[in-house]
């Protein structure tokens, strides 16, 4: 073959090569991916990432998030550092360690997390055009246990209706966040702080990312509840947010007031194996405890038990004796509620029908727990309420337990349900209600008893047994929780539910109250419950009804027992 016959063979082979590269890149160009986000806040440039809703639209992405110093070394026990910038785009594009901790609350659990870990993630809706109001919400777990994790608030259903900014960040979690010498050295409060603090990081941060610093909707569930209450009493939270919605908890619960703090810090410096703990000073016992293995402290807390995981909120909040810029709470949080000296933005608080199963299915699924629960009866029943009283001990024995023995009382009830989570929350109302603070806000209250498909009752108890409308049921009609569940059949009630109940967590970020109009409100006039439940007509999906007031002889009852109580 002449050179010219092959040279002409190689441009004809080159031209037919690049028509077809050309070809495919045309026939594949609908599969291009979308350049990933890119934003600029305070700290430096964010690159993000794409996600997609349940209704086809993709939203963006920010996730792990730093809004803080990782607490390691000399800054385990300290009180947070904000964060340093940094230079070039940061990876926000995959999710960071949770904080330390165990889940004891579920069968079989094994230590998980890492020190470093006070991220943050935050989603928006795509080509946003004015500021949107924004959702913090706060992880309940008992102080103990819990993460930002989209597998368990994932944003979907707030972002498919392009109307929220969702920011959803992590705090130090038991030893590590909560524990206090009660004096300057280890005041205490850390992981509310790191709550504050993140809060802080939102209202600075989140006009670059397309919300309004003036709409921040506090949310939280469990001790997320009780913490959104006790920001609403804090100096250090005072004008970063504007409405507050605490979802079955409050920090009138006497599960917040049940430790010697200090106390508790020398036991648990016994327990990892520190020599003389009590007879140290605070700042040695501090010093010798920053030496201790991280995971050698958190699995500690077993030791430090009475009885399976009670008392769960063995490290919470604490009053630090003193007064400072860093002072989370100086005075007892029952005291300045009860007075009205909390912020006075829009609150919603709501409830369950059965609060308690999330601590009680496990046990009354285990023989040898229940066995156990027994054997001890009037010493551990009474303390899993906070009552130290014998005339209160008595009362409990004759209320719930009227037909077991003064050695073995356990018969099935509410003890749990209303001792543990509703009674403060009822009290939280009545003290706003009575409250002669001329700053009143709009107060509303609601109540989830809708049975849907699925109920956490099984990851606390591993069986699927019928517990009821269960403590933190009502989270997964607002955020996907796709590590547990499966995703609701379209057009379903749940489905239907969901709607519902995002709708009116959305109204309350833009109003203030979950209505569209000014009802339901609890007033010193009339409170009315805003009830969600099962529809028993076909034609309808769910139901909305109003539930006059609360159930008075039970708030009494359990007022009565508070108030015998030594804390």
């Amino acid at each position: 073959m002449n050179r010219s016959l092959l040279a002409l063979l190689f441009v004809t082979l080159a031209a037919v090569v690049q028509c077809g590269l050309a070809a495919i890149g045309d026939r594949y160009a609908f599969e291009r991916v979308p350049p990933s986000p890119r934003t600029c806040i305070q700290d430096g440039c964010l690159q993000g990432k794409y996600l997609d809703g349940f209704e086809g639209d993709q939203f963006e992405a920010y996730l792990g998030i730093p809004f803080a110093k990782p607490p390691l070394g000399k800054l385990r026990f300290k009180n947070p550092v904000q964060n340093d910038p940094w230079t070039g785009d940061y990876d926000a594009t995959w999710e960071r360690s949770r904080c330390l901790q165990k889940n004891d609350l579920r069968p079989l659990q094994t230590i998980q997390g890492g020190e470093d870990c006070l991220y943050l993630n935050v989603f928006r809706p795509k080509n946003i055009t004015t500021p949107l109001p924004v959702i913090f919400n706060i992880h309940g777990g008992g102080y103990a246990y819990g993460a930002s994790s989209i597998g368990e608030f994932g944003p979907e259903r707030f972002m498919d209706t392009k109307k929220i900014i969702l920011v959803v960040p992590q705090y130090r979690l038991g030893v590590f966040g909560f524990l206090s010498t009660e004096d300057r050295v280890a005041p205490g409060n850390f992981g509310m702080k790191d709550q504050a603090m993140a809060l802080k990081w939102t209202r600075d941060n989140i006009g670059f990312l397309g919300g309004n610093p003036n709409l921040i909707t506090l949310i939280g569930e469990s001790v997320g509840g009780s913490s959104v209450q006790f920001h609403m009493m804090s100096p250090l939270s005072k004008g970063l947010f504007a409405r507050a919605v605490s979802m079955s908890g409050s920090a009138l619960s006497n599960w917040n007031y049940n430790v010697d703090h200090l106390a508790l810090a020398r036991r648990q410096a016994e327990v990892v194996g520190v020599k003389n703990p009590k007879s140290m000073t605070t700042e040695q016992l501090v010093d010798e405890l920053r030496k201790v293995d991280a995971l050698e402290l958190a699995k500690s807390i077993d030791i430090l038990k009475f009885f399976y995981v009670h008392p769960i909120t063995l490290y919470h909040p604490t009053i630090e004796r003193y007064v400072d810029q860093e002072t989370f709470m100086s005075e007892d949080p029952r005291d300045l509620w009860a007075a009205g000296k909390y912020s006075p933005v829009p609150y919603t608080v709501g409830f369950l029908p059965n609060e308690g199963a999330y601590a009680s299915a496990i046990i009354l699924t285990n023989r040898s727990l229940l066995n156990d629960l027994n054997e001890h009866s009037s010493d551990y029943i009474p303390r899993l309420v906070g009552a130290n009283h014998p005339t209160s001990v008595q009362m409990i024995k004759n209320r719930f337990f009227p037909d077991g023995s003064n050695e073995r009382w356990l018969t099935e009830n509410n003890l749990l349900s209303e001792g543990i989570i509703i009674h403060g929350i009822v009290l939280s109302v009545k003290q706003i209600i009575s409250s002669k603070n001329s700053q009143k806000a709009p107060l509303s209250v609601y109540f989830f008893n809708f049975k849907g498909p699925y109920s956490r009752s099984y990851y606390n108890s591993y069986t699927y047994g019928d517990f009821g409308v269960c403590h933190a049921d009502d989270l997964m009609y607002i955020f996907r929780a796709s590590d547990f569940f499966p995703d609701f059949e379209p057009q379903s009630p749940a489905w239907h539910m969901a709607k519902v109940f995002v709708d009116y967590f959305v109204t309350i970020a833009y109003n203030g109250y979950g209505f569209r109009t000014a009802g339901p409100l609890c007033t010193a006039e009339s409170c009315q419950l805003l009830e969600f439940t099962n529809s028993a007509d076909e034609q309808k999906p769910v139901d909305l009804n109003l539930i006059n007031g609360f159930d008075e002889d039970q708030f009494a009852f359990w007022y009565n027992v508070n108030a015998l109580q030594s804390y």
